[in-house]
């Protein structure tokens, strides 16, 4: 901690104060917990008192010995971060080793983030000092996410993937193969949700690195250090880095693609195009939304006379060849499954739905993910006089500084608003998901990082409304993602745990659940029966991962075994042939499900419907049914 007080420019008496206040938060919130758990108070309540103990503790001592006021709206915040991750570290280390010793590096993980908060934040935010604030942030969503990633229940599209990874192939229906093989990669390293998410969150650091270097040679190392607090911080930025799903390795290569074609189209670096061609390669295995991409160069280089120069580079077709080797997998897999997964992704989809009118909703999400402040400030760029000239690093001369400062501007906006416009237009006539836009915004991240400090974009109201606004604005972020992301799913909140319809918990138990009915039925028949969700996959997707024998997903089938509607990847793996004669558990968070007619006509005999009762940390969270279907017969429509 020697080096503490060169973090910033802070008095080393402050810092040894703050030192000392942690201290005696570590020591008081030991024997705080040890003292609440020895009298049988709740461990919840246990580890929620003992902390506020020792905060208390930690505010007396400062307050003995500052010469100067508390910063109070700081050290509020950074107790509100101390106590998610202490929280967490607490439930993690708990459940190997006994609670009396977990407590200890929880709390000394409280009291570090106390301390380094107290000592850099408390000056170095209150100057919008982004060298201190920006890797601190980053730091601690990184360290966060490492804390809880294994300890929270994996939400169905997530099991899905690791379904994926479960029937290894080079191709899939919905999606390209490049999630289902980091997950298969990084399960190789271990079992659980961790190693499932921790694909994510790699991406997730990729993502910011390759920020840093884009907005760096866009705008200069003080506007790299404020995107790469936005590429941490923005909701689909940080969301990518929680949940495991192909967004996370698209925005990943997305980010590396913006900086290696910045490099190839502005600063005419020629072998940048191999290493665009790679990114925008492996962006395709991982969703096909990275065509925008390259769309949005071609798009450039028309527009910019320097860089139609391109057109015509070998640079820049070789750059196109690697891309489509990356890609050619998945090019094998659809002409082997007759064009399956180009046409779902394309006209299949859109023949499917009738008409809908979504754009109010496209443009609803896209102020989510890019936060009301971030409309704000684009509408600020695009508005005259709204470029980033006085961010951008100078050029030899004052004539190449402008035109160099407008190409990059032109470039921004261009990758910005092109891929922007093909979503917005098919927004008019079909439906329009959450998070398409999210990787979109990347581009744009170095102009918004212009609003973030003086001089902004100059001295109007909404620049100073700007720059006051988006310290708080990402402060309130980041405590959204600490409780509720991390710390409620697995704490809950004075026992309190309410059931999701998408981010669902409980699967764990309502498992259990189902694998007590199987081992009635096996030693009843003598025949292990095959689990089956009877809807689109999600909980089909739950019970093969939390399926204790640890084969589910080579067991576990969805509604396609009944009727023809959409089951995506489960039509691929399982034939409704292959269970012909067997047993089968039915699980529906719909009771009318398992009493379906297309059921009862599967079955040689039916069992009756059960009540099962999902329950997280003790507490219920969901209602389901389950019924044993004897003898299974497909249908005479599947056969």
């Amino acid at each position: 901690m020697n080096s503490l007080a060169a973090l910033v420019d802070t008095d080393p008496a402050l810092v040894r104060r703050w030192r000392i206040a942690a201290a005696v938060a570590t020591g008081v919130d030991v024997a705080a917990f040890a003292a609440l758990n020895a009298l049988g108070v709740a461990l919840e309540f246990a580890q929620a008192g003992a902390f506020a103990i020792a905060m208390l503790a930690a505010i007396g001592t400062l307050l003995g010995s500052m010469a100067r006021p508390l910063p109070w709206a700081t050290l509020f915040f950074v107790m509100a971060l101390a106590y998610p991750l202490r929280a967490g570290l607490l439930a993690l280390v708990g459940a190997h080793l006994p609670l009396l010793v977990a407590i200890v590096p929880a709390a000394l993980a409280g009291a570090l983030t106390l301390l380094l908060g107290g000592t850099a934040l408390a000056d170095g935010v209150r100057r919008q000092d982004f060298a201190v604030a920006a890797p601190l942030a980053i730091a601690y969503l990184l360290v966060l996410r490492l804390v809880y990633l294994g300890q929270i229940e994996l939400a169905p599209q997530e099991a899905y993937y690791w379904n994926y990874s479960q029937h290894l192939d080079i191709g899939y229906l919905d999606h390209p193969p490049l999630v289902a093989w980091l997950i298969a990669g990084s399960s190789a390293l271990g079992d659980g949700e961790f190693f499932v998410r921790l694909p994510a969150v790699l991406a997730w650091v990729v993502m910011v690195c390759f920020v840093v270097g884009f907005a760096q040679d866009m705008a200069g190392r003080g506007n790299a250090l404020r995107s790469a607090l936005l590429a941490a911080t923005l909701p689909f930025c940080f969301g990518i880095g929680v949940m495991i799903t192909p967004d996370a390795p698209l925005a990943a290569a997305w980010a590396a693609a913006l900086f290696f074609l910045q490099r190839a189209l502005l600063g005419e670096k020629m072998a940048a195009w191999l290493g665009a061609g790679l990114a925008i390669g492996i962006g395709m295995l991982a969703k096909y939304t990275m065509l925008l991409v390259p769309a949005a160069a071609f798009v450039f280089m028309l527009v910019d006379a320097r860089a139609r120069r391109a057109l015509l580079s070998p640079w820049a077709w070789s750059g196109g060849v690697v891309a489509l080797l990356v890609f050619s997998p998945v090019v094998v897999w659809n002409i082997q499954h007759d064009w399956a997964s180009f046409a779902f992704q394309g006209s299949r989809r859109l023949a499917a739905r009738a008409t809908q009118f979504s754009l109010h909703e496209f443009l609803g999400y896209a102020s989510v993910l890019l936060t009301p402040l971030g409309v704000l400030a684009l509408w600020r760029l695009l508005s005259p006089g709204g470029g980033m000239t006085a961010n951008f690093q100078a050029a030899p001369s004052r004539d190449e500084a402008a035109l160099l400062a407008g190409r990059r501007r032109v470039f921004m906006l261009v990758f910005t608003l092109v891929p922007l416009l093909v979503f917005a237009l098919s927004s008019i006539r079909a439906e329009t998901k959450f998070h398409w836009t999210g990787p979109i915004w990347l581009a744009v991240l170095p102009m918004l990082a212009a609003t973030m400090s003086p001089p902004g974009l100059g001295d109007g109201r909404l620049d100073r409304l700007l720059v006051r606004s988006w310290m708080p604005l990402l402060h309130v972020l980041i405590l959204i993602y600490a409780y509720g992301l991390f710390y409620y799913p697995l704490w809950g909140l004075a026992g309190l745990r309410a059931h999701h319809h998408y981010l669902e918990m409980g699967w764990r138990d309502l498992r259990a659940q189902v694998q007590q009915i199987e081992e009635s039925v096996l030693r009843e028949s003598g025949r292990r029966p095959a689990v089956v969700g009877l809807d689109k996959h999600n909980t089909a997707d739950e019970m093969a991962f939390y399926d204790p024998r640890g084969d589910g997903a080579h067991d576990t089938a969805s509604r396609h075994l009944f009727d023809n509607e959409d089951a995506v990847m489960y039509k691929y793996w399982f034939a409704p042939a292959s269970y012909t004669g067997r047993d089968l558990i039915v699980v529906s968070d719909w009771r009318d499900n398992v009493e379906d007619w297309r059921v009862a006509a599967s079955a040689t005999r039916l069992g009756p419907v059960q009540v099962l009762t999902a329950k997280k940390g003790g507490v219920a969270v969901g209602t389901y049914y389950a019924r044993v279907v004897y003898g299974y017969r497909p249908p005479a429509w599947l056969r």
